[in-house]
C-alpha cells in the first residue's frame, strides 16, 4: 500500500506513535509530504525531545509556520512552557480568586502554590491547546509526531487528569456559592464560573476528538524485532484505556533477504517477529517500509583506555538517551558487569513503557527480584506507588473530619477539597517518588550500585528537573496544612508529604554529588541521534550532573561527539542480546 492510499483511509487527525527509535518522526514527515499537494497540512510534534526540526532540516517553533522542505505544509513543535504561560496570562488572577474562596490560604500563599503546581501541568495545558486546533477549520489534515510509548499513553490520558483538577476547582467555587446563597439567598455567576465552563469545554472537546474514530486514528510504527514487538503489543493493549482507535500498523526498516542471508538465527527471529506482527490489529492496513541503507560517520579510533577505565559506574548511575538507542539493554549489561565485581547491584526502570523484563528475558515487576548473585531488578510502577500515598492521605483526611463531625462540626466542602488536594500535583512527581524510594534503598546500604533505566531524552530531563519543583510543591502543601491547624489537628495527615519532601531533598543532593552520581549516555551513529545526544549532554551538564561516558551502540568503533567524555563502542547484534549470558557476552565485546 502506498502512503497516498494509506492517507485516503485515515481521518483528518493522525497520531503517529510507537516505541522510541522505530522511526515515528520519519513516518510522520512522509505522511505530511504525501498529503501536502492536495491538503492544508499541519505537522505537529508533542515529543519534548524536539526531533522534528532536525529531521526536517529546518527550525520548527511553538507556532505553525510554513515548511521550505514540504511546500504547502506547516510545522509546529508543541511547547508546553509556552502554552502554560498563555494559560496563566488569561486565567492566573481567576485561579487565585477561586483558591482564595476555597481554602484557608492567604493570597501570597495561593500565588506561590499556583506557581509551584503549574510548571508541572504544562503538558496538560499543551494538550488542551489541541482542542482549539480541532475547533479550527484552518487545517484539512493534522499529523502528530509523538514521544515514545509510555509517555504518549500518559499524555493521552491527561484530559482525565486535568478534569480532576477542574473538579477540585469546582469544589472550591461551590463552597463560595454555598456561602453566598446562605447570606443573600441568590447567586450570580462570575469570572470563576466562566473559567470553569471554558476549561470543561476544552477538556470535553479534546476527549471527544481523541475517542472519535471518524476524527482521529493512530498509526502505530514498529519494527520486526522481538523487543519492539513486545512493546508494540503492550501499546495496543493500552489503547482502550485512552479511547484511541488504531488506523494502521507500519512495519518500518524491514530487512530484505540479503540482509539476513547466512545467519539462520537472525532470519528466524525476523520471521517470528513478522509472524507476531501479522496477527496484530486485524482489520487495519499493515504497511511495510524497507530498511534505508543510510550512511555512517567515522573518526579516528582511540584505544588508549580499557572499557573498564572508560565506564565510570557510580552508586547512582543513570543510563540516558534517545528512544530506541538501546538504553535498557546497555543498562542491563552494565548491571551484570557491576554484579560480577561482587557489588550488590539493582537495575531499575522508571520508564512507564516497561522493557527491562524483555532485555533480561525474565519476568520483572514492581517488586525487587533476584536475578543472579549480587544482582536484582525492578520495574518501578511510579503511578501505583504515588497512588498509594494519595490513598493513604485521603484516608487520614477522612479520619480528621470524622472527629470533627463527632464534635458537632461537618465542614463538608473543606473535607472534599482537602481529600482531592493532591490532584493538584505536577506531572512527573510520581516518577520522582519512585526514584526517591530507590535512592533511599541506596542510602540504607541495601545496594552498592543502582543503575537507572529512565524514559527517553525529554522526559529524562523533566525527571532531573522535578526535584526542585517537587520540593516547592510539598512545602506549599504543608503550609496549607498549617492553615487548617486552626480547624483541626490536620498536620497529622502530612506525614507522607513530609517524608516525600525529605526523600526528594536526598535525591536532589545525591544527583548533585558527582562522586556518587553520574549519567552514561547511549547513542547511535545516525545524524538525528547524534544531534539529540549532543543536546542531551549539554542539558544534563547545565543541570549540574556529570556525563561520564558515551556508549555508541551498534558501532564497530567509538566515535567522538561530546568532547573529552570517554567513548565506548558496543557492537551491533541482531537481534538485540537478551538474557544474562547473551548480555554478558555482548559486554565482553565492547571497545574503548
Amino acid at each position: 500500500m502506498s502512503v497516498s492510499s494509506l492517507l485516503s483511509e485515515l481521518p483528518r487527525w493522525v497520531i503517529v506513535g510507537g516505541k522510541g527509535g522505530v522511526g515515528k518522526t520519519t513516518i510522520a514527515i512522509a505522511l505530511a509530504r504525501a498529503a501536502a499537494p492536495t491538503e492544508r497540512v499541519l505537522l505537529l510534534s508533542t515529543d519534548p525531545a524536539r526531533a522534528l526540526g532536525p529531521a526536517l532540516g529546518e527550525p520548527v517553533g511553538p507556532r505553525p509556520a510554513p515548511l521550505k522542505s514540504i511546500p504547502g505544509a506547516f510545522a509546529q513543535q508543541l511547547d508546553a512552557a509556552v502554552e502554560r504561560d498563555a494559560f496563566l496570562a488569561t486565567w492566573r488572577d481567576t485561579l487565585v480568586e477561586v483558591m482564595d474562596r476555597g481554602t484557608y490560604l492567604d493570597r501570597d500563599d495561593i500565588t506561590g502554590f499556583i506557581d509551584a503546581v503549574l510548571p508541572g501541568t504544562d503538558e496538560a495545558m499543551a494538550l488542551l491547546s489541541l482542542a482549539d486546533l480541532a475547533a479550527s477549520s484552518e487545517w484539512q489534515r493534522v499529523i502528530i509526531d509523538t514521544a515514545p510509548t509510555g509517555h504518549t499513553l500518559r499524555l493521552l490520558a491527561l484530559p482525565q487528569t486535568f478534569r480532576l483538577v477542574v473538579d477540585l476547582l469546582e469544589l472550591m467555587q461551590d463552597k463560595h456559592r454555598f456561602m453566598v446563597r446562605a447570606l443573600t439567598h441568590r447567586y450570580r455567576a462570575d469570572a470563576v464560573d466562566a473559567m470553569l465552563t471554558e476549561l470543561r469545554r476544552r477538556v470535553d472537546a479534546l476527549r471527544a476528538l481523541l475517542t472519535d474514530p471518524a476524527s482521529t486514528r493512530l498509526v502505530l510504527v514498529t519494527r520486526a524485532e522481538p523487543i519492539v514487538v513486545a512493546e508494540t503489543e503492550r501499546y495496543i493493549a493500552a489503547l482502550p484505556s485512552v479511547g484511541l482507535a488504531p488506523g494502521a500498523l507500519v512495519i518500518n526498516a524491514l530487512a530484505d533477504d540479503s540482509d539476513v542471508a547466512g545467519d539462520s538465527n537472525v532470519a528466524g527471529d525476523s520471521a517470528n517477529a513478522l509472524a507476531s506482527l501479522a496477527s496484530l490489529l486485524p482489520g487495519v492496513p499493515h504497511v511495510t517500509v524497507p530498511r534505508w541503507p543510510g550512511s555512517s560517520h567515522r573518526v579516528q579510533r582511540d584505544e588508549t583506555r580499557s572499557v573498564e577505565e572508560s565506564i565510570a559506574i557510580k552508586p547512582l548511575t543513570i543510563v540516558g538517551g534517545k528512544g530506541g538507542v538501546g538504553k535498557t539493554t546497555v543498562a542491563c549489561a552494565l548491571a551484570i558487569q557491576a554484579a560480577s565485581e561482587a557489588k550488590p547491584t539493582l537495575v531499575v526502570s522508571t520508564d512507564p513503557a516497561p522493557s527491562i523484563a524483555d532485555a533480561l528475558g525474565i519476568p520483572v515487576g514492581d517488586e525487587t527480584v533476584a536475578v543472579a548473585p549480587n544482582l536484582w531488578a525492578r520495574q518501578a510502577d511510579a503511578s501505583k506507588a504515588f497512588g498509594e500515598m494519595q490513598h493513604a492521605y485521603r484516608a487520614r483526611v477522612d479520619a480528621v473530619f470524622d472527629r470533627l463531625i463527632g464534635g458537632g462540626l461537618d465542614a463538608a466542602h473543606d473535607r472534599k477539597i482537602l481529600q482531592d488536594l493532591l490532584a493538584l500535583t505536577p506531572p512527573g512527581i510520581d516518577e520522582l517518588y519512585a526514584l526517591a524510594t530507590i535512592g533511599e534503598a541506596l542510602a540504607e546500604g541495601r545496594f552498592e550500585t543502582v543503575i537507572i533505566d529512565p524514559a527517553p531524552t525529554g522526559h529524562l530531563l523533566r525527571l532531573l528537573e522535578t526535584p526542585a519543583i517537587a520540593l516547592d510543591w510539598s512545602h506549599r502543601i504543608m503550609r496549607l496544612a498549617l492553615k487548617y491547624k486552626e480547624v483541626a489537628q490536620f498536620t497529622e495527615t502530612m506525614g507522607d508529604i513530609l517524608k516525600f519532601a525529605q526523600r526528594t531533598k536526598a535525591v536532589r543532593d545525591l544527583l548533585a554529588d558527582q562522586s556518587r552520581a553520574t549519567v552514561i549516555l547511549v547513542t547511535l551513529d545516525e545524524p538525528l541521534v547524534r544531534s539529540e545526544t549532543e543536546r542531551l549532554a549539554a542539558a544534563v551538564t547545565d543541570l549540574g550532573l556529570n556525563v561520564s561516558t558515551v556508549v555508541w551502540n551498534r558501532a564497530d568503533m567509538p566515535l567522538s561527539a561530546t568532547g573529552s567524555v570517554p567513548q565506548v563502542a558496543a557492537p551491533e547484534e541482531n537481534p538485540s542480546p537478551r538474557g544474562l549470558p547473551a548480555l554478558k557476552s555482548w559486554y565482553g565485546r565492547w571497545r574503548a
